[in-house]
This record gives C-alpha cells, structure tokens and sequence, in this order.
C-alpha cells in the first residue's frame, strides 16, 4: 500500500522527509517488531516514551515514523509523521493497511464491567445457527471456530487488532462480536470500526485505580456508543448506569432497545423466571409476543445477559423464534459459573467472577439453586483500590458459608497487603473461613468439603490459564479444572504448581 492511502483520515500536523509513494505493509508500536515495510508508532506510553525507540526501529528497518514531534536532526530517507494525538493515530493507520477488514464484515460490539463474554456467546450462537461463520474477540482471545487465538488484552491494539481482522474477512468470517473494554476505549483502539449493535451489560465499581471515579469509569464505556451514533445500542437497564445511558442515547436520536428482567416497560424483558440446579427458564416477552425459554446458563444475571443478546439478534432482523432457538443452544462458556461433570455428583463450579458486583452476582445466583452450604474458594487481585479489597471480603463473608481465602493475580502487591484489607471483612461477616496459601491446595480443601456435602464455588481465574505472583515474581501456568480432576481422582492438586 502507498504510504499516502494508509494515512487516509489522518490528521497530520507536519512532516519531514514525506514520500506519499513508500510502500507500508504493517504497523507497529514495538520496535523489536519493525522492520522494512512496517510503520512505527512512537507512543507515548505510561512508562516510557515510544519516542526513545525511534533509533531501534529505523535501525530494523522502518522508513515511517508516526511521533508527537520531529526530531531536530531527522535521518536521511526516513518519513516523518507529526500528530496532535499519536494513540488517535494508531487505529486509523492500521485499519487502511490492513484493508479495513472491519468493512467486510458485520461488526458487534458489546461492553459493561461483567457479562460482556457470556452476551458475546450468546449472540454468536444465535448467528451460527444461521450459517453465519463468527468470531468472539475477547477476554479469551480471538475465537473462531473454537480455535483461539490468544491475545495480550480484551481488546488488543489496533494494528493487532486489524491484522487479525483481517486474517477473519480473508477466512470467511462473517460477523465478528467484540468485547470493547474502557481502557481500550480510552486509547482508541476501537476508533473507526463500523459497529452494527453495540450492547451495555452494566457498570460496577472496577477498574478505577485506572479511571479514578465512576463517573470516568462510565464516560469511558458511553465511547463504543460514540463511536457508532447509528448503530442499534442494546442497553440493559436494570442498574442506574444502563438507565442513563438510555436516555442519553435516545436524546440523540439513536436508535436504542431496552432490556430488562424487572421493568415491565423495557422493550425486551424476561417474565417469570424460574432456576434450578440444572438450568434457567423465564418468557421472553417483545412487543406484543412472549416465547418461553430454556437455558443451559444457570444463574440470574444469566438471563439478563441473555436478553441483552438476544437483543442483539432482534435488532439484526432475526425472529423472535430464531433468537430464542439460538438462545436455547448456548452452551456454556468456560469459567463462567461451570458445573464441573464428575462421577461423585459433586457441586463444583467455577466461575471467572473477580469484581465485587460479579461475585455477588455469582453467590446469589448458587444459593438460589440449593440450600447446602456453600464453600467458595476465592482471592483478590492485587491491583484494586483498599475499598473494593474490603468490599470483596464483605460480599464473600456474607454470601458464602465458609471461604477458603487463598492467592490470585498479586501482581506489583503482596498475598499479605492484599490480606491487611480482606481479613477484617472476613472476621465481622457471618462465615467461617480460613487462609491456605497456595491456590492449589485451596482447590483441594475445597473439594474435600464439596465430598461433605458443600457445594464448592472455585471463584476469579474462571478459563484464565495463568497465576501472576506477587512482588513482580512473573507469571505461571494454573489450570484450575485440571487441579479439580486431580483432586477428585483422589491425588494432591499441589503436584500441579509450577513452583513445585
């Protein structure tokens, strides 16, 4: 491609050296990545300058540099690219080089603190059940087919994030649901792609030792709606944030369907729901149509998701019938609240819930199925604000009977200082529980008790396939549905841990 058509829609302030007629064939913002063909992006990072690898990149072989500044001494035959807004930069440039794959095809996009993986499952059933081949982008990677390809974030960079759109319009894919987070929206990594549906699930208090407050947190997630004023927005609004964001869109005129499972005026609700330990069942009401529906998906917070895809599907032209026939087949997703099959007819479930309103939502949603007691083994991630540590202590004192404290992602923090916040919640709540170190012996106590007749909630990796240790110690391979096996077969779960 011309140098001059991959920057198509680009604002650029200033150039030096400028060939309109080089020849790009990639984009890049790592300079170990360059070489001859590729466009690097100086980005000003959280931690580093990109700017201070200009040098490395050109030296592997790139002729174009996107930065914030010229250089007072440009080198010779290098391009020079001069933005107001280097991140702004990134997404523009690498959807024309990459061919603005997104254009082929149909785009969704969903976002919220919990459930955006399960709606994308969701929504991608109904699809398939349709002939239509799709793509999941998100918290578990790029999924096509059942074939994953891993990616470093829910929404990765844009040049990642075109390239691999790219390779799924080349491979017939036919529509493609993209888990959009708020710190990608931030950065804009989503800027430019033509969204069809863009769906809300909810906003809980999360990520706000990157956004600071809530009101950020939500200004961050209204992007993807932004970003696509004529798509259909889906909004779930059954907390105080989807009814916002409603309301915000319909004073635009954007097109936007309700859903609720409690408001009798939401433009698609639930009625009725009933659950059991085997599956969920509610009337999908539309218009003036009802459809009864039966879900494999256990859990409340299950049938919410469920409309918010089924949404989707309405909005897209399919049938009431067909929507709930896609919703009927769903099975599943990995991690989110489980069963675990096994010959004892144990109660073990695993779920990826690892935010205060998630695990909240995942507690409530078991001691609806059955009155056993419930054990949950669970930890808390090392990079959340004190508050919400505690928070997370208070949600598992209460909702639990007994709680197996044990670690999780520590990351820069200590199994220690994340403890200093959690414990007094622990000791003031109603449940017993207790501290074991490591999270594979945790597993393993827990299983114990799921044979005393508990039923066992193994909470926060969910499908995750990594444990990041504490102190900055790096990262390794946990796999907790293999640590249950293991301890149902009767052998030590420990034998599994890397760290020996």
């Amino acid at each position: 491609m011309r140098l001059a058509d991959a920057l198509e829609g680009v604002a650029i302030r200033e150039t030096a050296c400028f060939d309109p007629d080089l020849k790009v064939d990639s984009v890049t913002i790592d300079s170990r990545q360059a070489h001859p063909g590729a466009v690097f992006v100086a980005v000003p990072g959280f931690k580093q300058d990109g700017a201070r690898f200009i040098p490395a990149a050109i030296a592997a072989g790139s002729r174009v540099i996107v930065t914030a500044a010229l250089p007072a001494d440009p080198a010779p035959g290098i391009t020079y690219l001069a933005v107001d807004d280097v991140r702004a930069a990134i997404a523009p440039i690498s959807r024309n080089v990459y061919g603005r794959a997104d254009e082929r095809m149909r785009m969704l996009g969903v976002t919220g603190t919990n459930g955006k993986t399960t709606v994308a499952y969701f929504t991608a059933e109904i699809l398939r059940a349709h002939q239509r081949r799709v793509g999941i982008m998100g918290t578990i990677g790029f999924d096509i087919d059942g074939e994953i390809i891993e990616t470093p974030n829910t929404t990765p960079e844009a040049p990642l994030l075109h390239s691999l759109l790219r390779d799924a319009a080349n491979a017939g894919v036919d529509d493609v649901i993209m888990e959009v987070s708020s710190h990608s929206l931030e950065l804009h990594r989503a800027d430019g792609i033509p969204f069809a549906v863009t769906m809300f699930t909810n906003l809980t208090e999360d990520h706000l030792e990157l956004h600071g407050d809530m009101e950020r947190y939500y200004a961050a997630k209204r992007k993807l709606f932004e970003l696509a004023p004529e798509s259909v927005a889906v909004i779930d609004i059954d907390g105080p944030w989807g009814r916002r964001l409603a309301d915000e869109r319909e004073a635009t005129g954007s097109p936007v369907l309700r859903t609720s499972a409690a408001d009798p005026l939401a433009g698609l609700r639930a009625e009725n729901v009933r659950m059991s330990i085997l599956c969920t069942e509610f009337e999908l009401v539309y218009q003036d149509a009802r459809r009864p529906v039966r879900l494999h998906w256990l859990g409340d917070y299950n049938v919410r998701n469920a409309l918010t895809a089924a949404g989707a599907a309405l909005s897209l032209g399919y049938s009431l019938d067909e929507t709930v026939a896609g919703l009927e087949a769903a099975k599943p997703v990995t991690g989110r609240l489980e069963p675990i099959a096994n010959d004892d007819d144990l109660a073990i479930i695993i779920d990826y819930a690892h935010t205060t309103d998630a695990l909240a939502a995942c507690l409530r949603a078991v001691r609806a199925l059955s009155d056993r007691p419930i054990t949950l083994v669970h930890g808390v991630l090392g990079d959340r604000v004190h508050a919400l540590r505690h928070e997370m202590g208070v949600i598992a004192a209460h909702g639990a009977d007994h709680v197996i404290f044990t670690e999780d992602d520590l990351k820069a923090d200590t199994l220690e200082g994340v403890l200093a916040d959690v414990a007094p919640a622990l000791d003031a709540g109603p449940a017993t529980w207790e501290l074991i170190e490591n999270r594979w012996d945790a597993i393993g106590a827990g299983v114990e008790r799921a044979r005393r007749g508990d039923i066992l909630v193994i909470a926060g990796k969910g499908h995750e396939r990594q444990l990041i240790l504490g102190d900055g110690a790096g990262v390794i391979y946990l796999n907790e549905h293999d640590a249950v096996a293991e301890a149902l077969a009767g052998r030590d779960p420990r034998a599994l841990d890397p760290r020996g």
